[in-house]
């Protein structure tokens, strides 16, 4: 089945790779003047039918997304701007006032639309001065951007609050086009995913978890992705550092140090940070100290105490807690942290650098918000005790990273957003 992206969008491209893989990309030339007294939201449906449709004519076998965005206020509607003066206009108006963000998107098939749909996302904006708004305006990035920014760039720093679709704002709802996909029969990516995915998905999952952190109320720098590689071979993990990755996590200790190695020997092991994310073994420790530069989930302080007997200098971890008490996860219960703290702060040359959770599974969102919310709630008052070290808290994963952002993660550990299904399990080589 051929899908076509309507668009010659990179951000797109990056979104729509999550939704399925392959497509080709074939940007659709149209009239994108507004027609008389047409609305903002009318307009946009409109244009992203229209690209939709026009290649569906030329492509009748082909599933063809069309999308377009534009940043509405009031009745007046701001585009790309056309030079820098005209991005120093549309960006000193949304200053004024809250705006809209409509992204219209539509699939067709044999020259009809047969999906067409709109995010509609509310941003609001600081009060920002004519000499920031020059500065952004000087780096480029406005320049084929609706309404003069990105909200997972430069611009961040700009925004005070995101109500809506945050992917949306970036140029396509994921949530929507891949409920879409789904009910049309559209094919969903496939493991093994080739490189090329790989970086897209990477990139677009670094974009959303940018902006979801600014919507967060937070800089977005504080929270970063850790790209869970658990299952997939070295030249995934080479891809997604070669696309930007920073931190990469792996579950198993044997498993990581081979793939440290191969993806060493492929030239980027200097440019990621490798995180411990699975469960430790004291036997094991020697081995991990050497490989891993933070372990998320210290659950005995025995464990703390066999990885700084075995280091050469400091050694960094976080405290794994059982918020939910499941019998199932590791991890002290909520009761206990205070104590664990305070032991695991004596371990001669261990660091403990914060909290570590796995939200509950089969919960809807209030119940895994509430359960993130906890764990902020203690590393809060640990912190208020004096233990002013405890910065992060690492929580969320691929299917409730949007919740653990909202409630103040620091590290979200994603795999199948990036690399999709692990194709065989693997085995225990802790």
């Amino acid at each position: 089945m051929r899908v076509i992206l309507a668009s010659a969008s990179p951000r797109r491209a990056e979104i729509l790779a999550r939704v399925t893989w392959p497509f080709d990309v074939l940007p659709a030339a149209i009239d994108e003047r507004r027609l008389g007294d047409e609305d903002p939201e009318t307009h946009v449906r409109r244009l992203a039918r229209e690209k939709a449709i026009r290649l569906s004519r030329a492509h009748p076998e082909a599933w063809v997304l069309g999308s377009d965005t534009v940043v509405a206020q009031g009745d007046d509607i701001f585009g790309k701007p056309a030079d820098d003066a005209d991005a120093l206009r549309m960006l000193s108006r949304l200053d004024a006032a809250p705006h809209l963000v409509l992204t219209g998107f539509a699939w067709a098939r044999g020259g009809e639309a047969v999906v067409h749909d709109l995010s509609r996302s509310e941003v609001r904006f600081r009060k920002i001065g004519e000499r920031e708004i020059r500065a952004y305006v000087a780096t480029g990035e406005p320049r084929d951007k609706a309404g003069a920014y990105a909200i997972q760039g430069g611009a961040a720093r700009f925004v005070d609050s995101v109500r809506g679709s945050v992917s949306g704002v970036i140029g396509l709802p994921l949530e929507g086009v891949l409920e879409s996909a789904r009910r049309l029969g559209i094919s969903e990516p496939v493991s093994p995913l080739p490189p090329e995915a790989v970086a897209l998905r990477l990139r677009a999952v670094r974009g959303e978890v940018a902006a979801r952190t600014v919507a967060a109320g937070r800089p977005p720098e504080s929270c970063r992705l850790v790209a869970v590689t658990k299952g997939h071979p070295a030249a995934l993990a080479h891809a997604a550092i070669a696309a930007g990755a920073t931190d990469v996590g792996e579950n198993y200790v044997q498993e990581g140090a081979r793939k440290r190695a191969e993806v060493a020997a492929l030239s980027n092991a200097d440019a990621a940070r490798w995180h411990l994310i699975g469960p430790l073994q004291t036997n094991k420790a020697a081995l991990a100290v050497r490989t891993f530069d933070l372990v998320h989930a210290i659950d005995r302080v025995e464990v703390a105490a066999a990885l700084a007997k075995r280091a050469s200098g400091p050694v960094a971890g976080l405290l794994q807690v059982n918020v939910a008490r499941d019998p199932s996860k590791a991890g002290v219960p909520p009761d206990d942290v205070l104590a664990h703290v305070r032991r695991l702060a004596d371990v001669p040359g261990f660091e403990p650098r914060g909290l570590m959770t796995i939200g509950p599974l089969d919960a809807d969102a209030a119940a895994t918000r509430g359960t993130f919310a906890a764990l902020r709630q203690q590393v809060d008052e640990l912190r208020g005790m004096g233990y002013e070290r405890l910065t992060e808290l690492s929580m969320g994963m691929s299917d409730d990273y949007p919740e653990a952002i909202a409630e103040g993660a620091t590290l979200v550990r994603l795999g199948t957003a990036i690399f999709g299904p692990r194709v065989r399990p693997v085995g225990d080589r802790r």
